[in-house]
Parts: C-alpha cells; sequence; structure tokens
C-alpha cells in the first residue's frame, strides 16, 4: 500500500512539474513579446532615417512622407476596425490603400529617387523571398 501512494506521489509530481515549467515559459514569452513591442517603433524609426538618408530625402519630403503615413495608418486602422466588412471586402480595401499610398509617396519624390527606391523595394523583396527559400531547403533535408 506504501509503494502504491509513493508511485502515485511520484507521477503527481511528473504531471505537475512540465505544467509549471510551461506557465514560467508562457510568462518569459510574454515578457518578450513586450521587450519586442518596445524597440519596435525604434527600429521602425531607424529604418525611416536609414530610408531618407539612403534617398537623400529633403526636410520637406521627410515631413510630406511621415503626414501620408500617419494618414495611411489612421486609415488602415479604421478598415481593420470597421465591423461591416467581410475579411475579403477589408483586404481589397487595404490592397487598394497600400496602392494609393504608394503612389501618393512616389508623387512626393523625384525621378532619381523615384528609381532608387525602386532599386531598394527590389532588393528587399529577394532577401525576404530567398530567406523563405532556404528555409524550403533547410526542411526538405
Amino acid at each position: 500500500m506504501k509503494s502504491n501512494r509513493f508511485f502515485t506521489f511520484i507521477l503527481s509530481g511528473a504531471m505537475v512539474l512540465p505544467m509549471a515549467a510551461l506557465a514560467q515559459a508562457g510568462s518569459t514569452a510574454s515578457g518578450d513579446n513586450a521587450a519586442t513591442a518596445q524597440t519596435q517603433p525604434k527600429e521602425r524609426g531607424e529604418r525611416g532615417e536609414k530610408f531618407a538618408k539612403e534617398l537623400n530625402l529633403t526636410p520637406d519630403q521627410q515631413a510630406e512622407l511621415k503626414t501620408i503615413r500617419e494618414n495611411i495608418r489612421q486609415q488602415a486602422q479604421a478598415i481593420k476596425n470597421d465591423s461591416s466588412l467581410s475579411a475579403d471586402q477589408k483586404k481589397a480595401k487595404s490592397k487598394e490603400l497600400r496602392k494609393s499610398s504608394h503612389e501618393q509617396m512616389m508623387a512626393k519624390l523625384t525621378p532619381d529617387q523615384q528609381a532608387k527606391f525602386k532599386e531598394m523595394r527590389k532588393d528587399h523583396r529577394g532577401h525576404r523571398h530567398g530567406r523563405k527559400g532556404e528555409a524550403k531547403e533547410g526542411t526538405q533535408s
């Protein structure tokens, strides 16, 4: 009888320990997400500065593009929060908004800046797709 109690005690401990570890990992992960959320705006700001520097934007252009981005962000949030739209309608409106915003931004750039921007965008997309390809190759092995 004592061995059964001992065995039950060991099994219950074996069941509780993984749950405690998962709970601890969950709290750590949420802490990591908070840290990421705090650094994300800084990274966006750094990316914006790099973008402005590489395109050699004037202060006026920077201000105009910032205004456009803020307006787009508000419109995107409105689309996201519009409960009268279906998921497909939201997707279509978001696509229209991206196209419109791209056109607005390109209109603020000189022809040389537009060419440089297209090159930067192409390079960025190439890197993004390249990583996906590498991940696929790694999983097939």
